[in-house]
């Protein structure tokens, strides 16, 4: 029977990714589950403590100390249960947790999830958010994708989340395409739960995303302030430190999949997701299977997510005006905004199905187990 290590980099969206996979093969494969983070105390001062006064610039290698620790922790867990009984292999999402598992000689077969890839993240702000980091980025970034190239060329397979990120592997890195399969993250539309019936007067917009400005979340604000107040409720799930206002709910500490989760999908309206810098977007495809219309911004793999704007509507820009004027059009133009809803639960349940992922990936990991065995 095969013996299975998941590895999870879980933090944020990444949470939600590999879990439905893993528990997909329960049935199939003797599995064993791993966290990157916490990190250990020994590690944690290492990886977590910023430099006051240089963070900001990005100036720190906060980016590449943390991916250091949390992958060091992620090897020594694993090693020391293949230690007792070997893997015959290990599905780790993503890079930045694998990173280590590069220098392990007798490593099982690796297969390495990845939502983007270093080069794609280092022409965006994601690694330094300021011109200084930006022009400090190949330094500070050297050693991190220097390692990154020893992982894909260690790993049997490269499993990207989307087109964008695979086209990454082939372009920027020159990895051969029989070795890349994608494998996005996955919704079981069977098991959406159905919006309930509300009697308020107001419509619900829903936004969800941990880091409030980042997300979007502020120009969402400014919009519903302005324009949106009078007919609409704002209800914001974040991580970050916002305050109640007159129509504005702000939910904390609630987990994927928890009753309070399930809740705001439940009553939600519409979706809105202006983000500014994004890998994936995981958060599209739970609001397309639940059903609720969607508004986005087109960072990350929205365009992909949202079949070209035929599950969703894209936006052209990030502004209070096409926020609004988005909004408005999903309220005054009902048959289409329906007819959205029902391209993105046709999209989704053909690319981002369960089954099929998991399919997918046990081929993949019977095939790198079957040709470490023969090597052997």
């Amino acid at each position: 029977m095969l013996r299975v290590a998941f590895v999870n980099e879980n933090t944020l969206g990444h949470r939600s990714y590999l879990k439905p996979l893993a528990l997909g093969l329960n049935s199939i494969c003797e599995t064993d589950w791993f966290d990157a983070i916490p990190l250990p105390l020994d590690l944690n001062w290492f990886g977590n403590v910023s430099v006051r006064g240089i963070r900001r610039w990005g100036l720190d290698a906060g980016a590449t100390r943390w991916r250091i620790a949390a992958s060091c922790n992620a090897l020594r867990q694993v090693k020391a249960e293949n230690a007792k009984t070997p893997y015959s292999a290990i599905v780790v999402n993503t890079q930045s947790v694998a990173l280590s598992f590069s220098r392990w000689r007798s490593c099982p077969p690796l297969l390495v999830c990845l939502d983007a890839t270093f080069q794609q993240l280092a022409k965006t702000p994601w690694f330094a958010p300021g011109m200084i980091g930006r022009l400090a980025a190949p330094l500070m970034l050297a050693w991190l994708l220097k390692r990154e190239v020893q992982l894909f060329q260690r790993a049997k397979y490269l499993l990207p989340w989307s087109e964008a990120a695979a086209r990454s592997l082939r372009d920027d890195y020159g990895i051969e395409s029989n070795k890349i399969r994608i494998v996005p993250p996955t919704v079981n539309i069977q098991q959406s739960h159905p919006k309930i019936m509300k009697n308020e007067q107001k419509r619900q917009i829903l936004f969800m995303g941990g880091d409030f400005k980042r997300k979007g979340g502020q120009v969402l604000l400014e919009a519903f302030r302005r324009h949106l107040k009078k007919d609409w409720d704002l209800h914001i799930v974040t991580q970050s430190d916002l305050q109640e206002e007159s129509g504005v709910r702000v939910y904390r500490g609630i987990t994927h999949g928890s009753a309070a989760w399930l809740e705001r999908w439940q009553n939600a309206d519409v979706f809105v997701f202006p983000s500014a810098l994004e890998t994936f977007g995981i958060v599209l495809l739970e609001a397309i299977a639940f059903g609720v219309p969607v508004i986005s911004s087109q960072a990350g793999t929205a365009n992909e997510i949202l079949n070209k704007g035929k599950a969703g509507i894209l936006l052209n820009e990030i502004s209070i005006e096409s926020i609004v004027s988005a909004v408005h059009l999903t309220n005054e133009q009902p048959h289409a905004t329906a007819q959205r809803v029902e391209n993105g639960l046709a999209h989704a349940g053909k690319q981002y199905s369960k089954l099929e992922n998991t399919k997918v990936l046990l081929e993949l990991i019977n095939n790198a187990a079957n040709q470490s065995t023969a090597v052997k």
